[in-house]
């Protein structure tokens, strides 16, 4: 079981502007997003976790839903993000999420890539653990490591191969949402 966990006591690294250089794919976050020019006090889905411990299902269909559709319109005007993880997902509010620009210039990947960190953003997001992306994750192993039945099968639907759009249509469930900001009122 050990081999499949990587703890990290570091702090999750993140950058805090939602925006990009890359007129392409600021037109793909526009459409989809429309984010404010600024806004210091969006919270990582890293630090979500780390404040909150692993999120309820819905919460969990409703990160996988935002970001599967965003990476839909970034894979369809032909950009890949190349880092998703729970730092790189900016929870501004209002039912709303972003992803940050990769933090690694350098990353070279594809649209199925992308998908593969979505599953494992997801399985983070549901167990709370930092989870190894070259393990196989079947449902029977997803229930082990603490997912719910219902989330292990979904999670399970989503294939890289399909694409985002399928991925979405997969993740997607009646109650879903996302995790709300919270500021010191609250």
């Amino acid at each position: 079981m050990s081999s499949l966990i990587r703890r990290s006591s570091a702090p999750p690294s993140t950058t805090n502007s939602p925006h990009t250089t890359d007129p392409a794919r600021r037109r793909c976050e526009a459409r989809v997003f429309a984010p404010p020019c600024e806004n210091t006090d969006t919270t990582t889905l890293a630090e979500v976790l780390q404040r909150d411990g692993p999120l309820p299902d819905h919460y969990v269909s409703g990160v996988g839903v935002g970001i599967a559709s965003y990476l839909d319109v970034l894979h369809r005007a032909g950009h890949v993000h190349g880092d998703v993880q729970p730092a790189s997902v900016l929870l501004p509010g209002n039912n709303m999420l972003w992803l940050t620009d990769p933090v690694v210039k350098h990353h070279a990947g594809s649209a199925a890539d992308d998908l593969v960190s979505l599953i494992v953003t997801l399985i983070e997001c549901a167990t709370g653990l930092d989870v190894d992306a070259s393990v196989e994750w079947t449902p029977e192993l997803l229930i082990h490591v603490g997912c719910s039945p219902v989330l292990a099968t979904t999670i399970g639907a989503v294939r890289p191969e399909a694409g985002a759009a399928i991925a979405s249509m997969a993740l997607a469930r009646p109650d879903q949402a996302l995790p709300q900001h919270k500021t010191d009122a609250d």
